[in-house]
């Protein structure tokens, strides 16, 4: 695909629409297509560099402090990632090893290892567990079924 001139004068590697090519790119991907078309050819394009650096860094801040809870903790820090990526080639490189290195540990650990599941559960609950008490949602709970026990209130919100 050649690369056509931007108006600065340097050349990108950015098609003129999201359907150019020869296979149709997915979603994702023409996303990225049309964000770096965006981000070269629009006039404010240089503040949203920084936008998408911002909002990429608090979706990746996020995700990470979810990751030991139920849910989707590790997808909410590759989107973050992803995000990040399309302005910092690092990201996408962490992106990219991180995912590896969590699908080998998946593979080699915890597929078919009942015992490796199970400690993983118990783990995930025993975090759920710990933050209810330090944030007071035990005592909380514990209080609607009428359970009234001084060794549930948190040790900071009490």
């Amino acid at each position: 695909m050649p690369a056509e001139p931007s108006p600065d004068g340097d050349a990108t590697d950015v098609p003129e629409s999201p359907d150019a090519g020869d296979s149709s790119p997915g979603y994702v991907k023409r996303l990225g297509i049309r964000y770096q078309h965006i981000r070269h050819n629009h006039p404010l394009g240089h503040l949203l560099r920084y936008v998408t650096i911002t909002v990429g860094v608090l979706v990746t801040a996020v995700g990470a402090v979810t990751i030991p809870y139920p849910g989707p903790g590790w997808a909410i820090v590759f989107l973050g990632l992803l995000i990040l990526s399309q302005e910092l080639e690092w990201a996408a490189k962490l992106r990219h090893t991180v995912m590896g290195l969590l699908n080998d540990v998946y593979r080699k650990y915890i597929d078919g290892n009942l015992l490796a599941q199970a400690l993983l559960a118990i783990g995930t609950c025993a975090i759920v567990l710990a933050t209810l008490w330090v944030t007071g949602g035990l005592a909380l709970f514990a209080g609607w079924v009428g359970i009234e026990w001084a060794w549930l209130a948190s040790p900071f919100f009490g």
